[in-house]
């Protein structure tokens, strides 16, 4: 489950220590020196609000991302595992198998999908519903592994479901896939059916 029982991966760095210790040192410099203390103290107690600020501004979202509507390509020539690799996780729950998830579909599929986010409690078979209503369906988790792969910094900002995977254990719990993470890693893991969601969770859907 989130942060529960997972097997360690190794990722890739999009930049070397040195390039990143050099940009950090010139986003130092260009800081504004006329902020008062208020404003400062303000950042500094409420450091996740500065992560998306600094991330909003030095990565813009592409137009077609404002929409919510994030192409990927899924190849189901691959296997579970490649799929996985794909996205270079720093750590994957070890439930997630090609047993306990088979992939089916041929070739490779050009998909949309959509982030959806209720912003209230919700039980997954509410979010079934709603999701029907408007013409979606839920994404698979090879869709939410090549959703991982391409946009792999979303899942910093919160957690992510593919409740159109779901896993039953011996002892009768329904798992569905989840990506999340922070600024130390990204992970893919699984979370409980039948427990509910906050505000926070975002589902990925595709159109019908």
């Amino acid at each position: 489950m989130l942060g529960g029982k997972a097997m360690e991966k190794h990722g890739t760095a999009s930049l070397d220590a040195g390039q990143f210790a050099e940009f950090a040192s010139v986003v130092i410099r260009q800081l504004p020196r006329d902020l008062d203390s208020t404003t400062v103290q303000g950042w500094i107690e409420n450091q996740s609000s500065l992560q998306r600020v600094l991330r909003e501004a030095l990565m813009p979202i592409p137009i077609e991302q404002e929409k919510n509507v994030f192409p990927v390509t899924v190849d189901y020539t691959r296997t579970l595992s490649d799929m996985i690799s794909a996205g270079h996780y720093d750590s994957v729950n070890d439930d997630i198998t090609a047993d306990h998830f088979p992939v089916s579909g041929e070739g490779t599929v050009e998909v949309k999908l959509e982030l959806v986010h209720f912003d209230r409690v919700m039980e997954s078979d509410d979010v079934l519903k709603e999701l029907d209503k408007d013409g979606l369906r839920p994404a698979t988790l090879a869709e939410l592994l090549a959703f991982g792969a391409k946009y792999p910094d979303i899942q910093r900002q919160f957690p992510i479901i593919a409740l159109g995977a779901v896993w039953q254990n011996r002892r009768g719990y329904r798992s569905v896939p989840a990506l999340w993470g922070s600024s130390i890693g990204r992970f893919l893991d699984l979370h409980y059916f039948d427990d509910g969601w906050d505000g926070y969770y975002r589902f990925l859907a595709v159109l019908k």
